[in-house]
């Protein structure tokens, strides 16, 4: 807990306001007056706090203790939201801590958030099951710590029935230029905003700006560059020797995900008793999706890629590892050509559109989308694809390949399907 400050300004003789202070992690101090008043012969400098001579002056201490542990939750909270810690946000606390706008008037936009985010629990997931995926919940939680930055910008607690066209530029505006997200992030942003607004819609609270209104006025849809790994550099990475272990280690594995169409979390998760092989060498790989429990296996029948299940199997890795040591592999492989892509700034921490050899802007998930998109290429069914990606809408697979529907396609699979 940070070390809270108590003190009084003024030794005048009559009711002085009691202050706040202390210094966050690596800033400078914040200070506010707390909402509590004190003649300053009942209070003690030495103890910053109250003489406890009396039952209100004993109340009063009570309420600053309370004030201190309200503070340090929420700035636990916050400070790993990335929020900054300012007066504005010690004054805004304070406010909330002391009622003035109470937590159940869901007219305000965050406490409307707060409920939102308690019901989470009742709203039905993809799959049908009751509450939402521990990720999806964080998304809606790091979402509010967003609308939390936002107050303390806009010095003002926000109502919904007052979050019009001119609040709504305001609001886009200060995520674009100050909080330097690139249009496809904002248009996320907007999105949960819009939904919010929607849940707000549907406890009858009165809307600043219509939902249609939204949709036309604020639609962020970025050119998406999508590259992944062709068959002639599958190929030269299968061929790749010579490698420290370390890099062989991820070698493998790689040529393991480019096989099964799997998220990361889902291969590195594949053990050797989960692999069965039939009576004429086809490995068959049992997986249980994180991302919706779904039971897939995926049948493998490159020969090297077998051998490396049965008697090379790769040890444990972490995605940041996988992720960096993938490229180091993708360049010895000279998988180099110049290409569009987003990545990462470390300066602004923002992603950004950049013209880079493919190896630095291949990543973890690049092994699924190239999965789908060699085996697309090469005329299997949409559906089939996707009981092993674990898509679940073909929009969204399309979108994920950066392809459109192509009828024909279909037709054409059907024919051979009936062959």
């Amino acid at each position: 807990m940070p070390s809270f400050s108590y003190r009084i300004k003024s030794k005048d003789d009559k009711q002085v306001s009691i202050y706040i202070s202390f210094r966050p992690q690596n800033s400078k101090s914040v200070f506010s007056r707390t909402g509590f008043t004190i003649h300053p012969s009942q209070w003690s400098s030495a103890k910053k706090r109250a003489k406890p001579i009396s039952p209100e002056t004993k109340n009063l201490n009570y309420k600053l203790n309370e004030l201190e542990i309200f503070l340090a939750d929420r700035l636990n909270e916050d400070f790993n939201l990335g929020v900054d810690i300012t007066n504005k946000w010690l004054k805004k606390q304070i406010d909330r801590f002391n009622n003035k706008v109470p937590t159940t008037d869901l007219s305000y936009l965050l406490n409307l958030m707060d409920d939102q985010i308690d019901n989470l629990h009742l709203k039905k997931a993809k799959d049908g099951s009751m509450g939402l995926k521990k990720n999806t919940v964080k998304g809606y939680k790091d979402f509010r710590g967003v609308l939390v930055k936002y107050e303390v910008h806009a010095d003002s607690k926000i109502k919904i029935n007052e979050f019009g066209k001119e609040e709504f530029d305001g609001f886009v505006k200060w995520l674009s230029d100050d909080q330097k997200y690139a249009k496809g992030e904002i248009g996320r942003k907007v999105k949960r905003l819009k939904g919010l607004l929607k849940y707000g819609a549907g406890k009858g609270l009165k809307l600043g700006m219509s939902l249609e209104a939204i949709d036309k006025e604020y639609s962020y849809k970025t050119k998406k560059f999508i590259n992944v790994i062709s068959e002639d550099e599958f190929f030269k990475i299968q061929n790749l020797k010579d490698l420290p272990p370390y890099l062989e280690n991820v070698r493998r594995w790689l040529l393991i995900g480019l096989n099964i169409g799997q998220r990361i979390s889902d291969l590195r998760k594949i053990r050797k008793q989960d692999i069965r092989y039939d009576s004429d060498g086809i490995a068959l790989i049992d997986v249980v999706q994180v991302k919706g429990e779904e039971p897939v296996t995926v049948p493998i029948t490159l020969k090297p890629v077998i051998d490396i299940l049965k008697y090379r199997f790769p040890y444990p890795i972490s995605d940041q590892k996988f992720n960096d040591y993938m490229k180091e592999v993708c360049k010895r492989a000279g998988i180099d050509q110049i290409v569009k892509g987003y990545k990462m700034n470390p300066t602004t921490m923002r992603k950004e559109l950049i013209e880079a050899p493919k190896y630095e802007l291949l990543a973890s998930h690049d092994m699924r989308r190239s999965f789908a998109t060699y085996h697309f290429d090469k005329g299997v069914s949409v559906n089939l694809i996707m009981k092993i990606t674990g898509h679940k809408r073909e929009s969204t697979f399309y979108e994920y390949i950066g392809r459109n529907p192509n009828k024909d396609h279909d037709a054409y699979n059907f024919l051979n399907a009936i062959k």
